[in-house]
């Protein structure tokens, strides 16, 4: 037996046709994460559909991208720099070594650490 939709909203406007929502997606999940999702949705106060259609559209994305596996690779040979960096300016602070300047260093360590920063945020838009 199938119901057939009204064309009002659970509010009593009428529901343009651009507006109906059609389509269909289904998951299946282990019951602690059922559990979790439900909780969820109890505290939000909202119903589990408008949950996921707000986690969809919301403009926040909680899920980050992975990380190239070439950009960890750069990313620890630069740890392994830095840390270098840093044996070179504790040798020129404390006056063992003097043959390059301390700004240098200083500004090499900053762009260091700024590259290692934007390899693991890295953007694909």
């Amino acid at each position: 037996m199938s119901k057939k939709l009204s064309p009002l909203s659970s509010r009593g406007k009428k529901i343009k046709p651009s507006q109906k929502r059609t389509e269909r997606i289904y998951s299946q999940l282990t019951q602690e994460e059922m559990a979790i999702f439900e909780t969820l949705c109890r505290e939000a106060g909202v119903q589990k559909g408008v949950y996921i259609r707000a986690a969809i559209l919301s403009s926040e994305k909680s899920l980050s991208k992975p990380v190239p596996e070439i950009n960890r690779e750069i990313w620890s040979d630069l740890a392994r720099l830095s840390a270098n960096l840093n044996q070179y300016q504790k040798a020129i602070n404390s006056g063992i070594a003097t043959s390059y300047p301390p700004g240098m260093l200083e500004s090499v360590k900053e762009l260091v650490a700024q590259l290692r920063s934007d390899l693991i945020s890295v953007d694909e838009s």
